[in-house]
């Protein structure tokens, strides 16, 4: 069994493997791991988390294992919007106006990314009544407002780099796709 904060699993899996419409990460010990990120949904004013992980706990059978992960990622969406706005403005015409503009554009290039929390469930698979419970947790999510989104092998292996060696620098290129907190 894993502790709290144990990576482990992650280091020792050996590879991947399809479940349905679903990429399974295998772990150390042959099961087969399911991810999926939890975010609000944008629509929805009334987002009740608390209440969504009370019911997802609640609906899971005595001897599964599901992990929430809580992680700080970096989030490059703010800074790049701030860098569009800035390459649009107008280039001022007195110097020190420029001057300014030009330390600005430097600044926002330079500085660190900001970082965004992200919220992701880790279900270690125990069977195919386990499949229907984990396509099913979108439908249970909808009414307090959060969505689901799983997973696929790209996503995985983006989240366990980040776990296993989590670089604060990373190029737009290299980041794994978000939705949000």
């Amino acid at each position: 069994m894993n502790g709290v904060g144990t990576t482990h699993a992650f280091v020792l899996s050996k590879g991947f493997t399809q479940v349905g419409n679903h990429s399974a990460l295998i772990g150390e010990d042959d099961t087969r791991r399911l991810f999926a990120e939890v975010y609000a949904d944008p629509d929805r004013p009334d987002v009740r988390p608390q209440e969504a992980y009370k019911s997802i706990l609640s609906s899971i059978q005595p001897g599964w294992t599901l992990r929430l992960l809580q992680l700080f990622w970096p989030d490059p969406e703010p800074r790049l919007e701030f860098q569009k706005q800035v390459s649009q403005w107008e280039t001022p015409v007195s110097e020190g106006l420029d001057i300014l503009h030009q330390g600005l554009s430097l600044s926002v290039q330079e500085y660190p990314l900001p970082f965004v929390r992200r919220t992701v469930l880790e279900f270690v698979l125990p069977g195919d009544e386990g499949t229907a419970w984990w396509e099913g947790l979108s439908g249970l999510c909808a009414g307090f407002g959060l969505r689901i989104r799983y997973l696929d092998q790209n996503a995985i292996e983006g989240l366990t780099r980040w776990i296993l060696n989590p670089n604060m620098e990373y190029k737009q290129s290299e980041m794994p796709q978000s939705c949000g907190a």
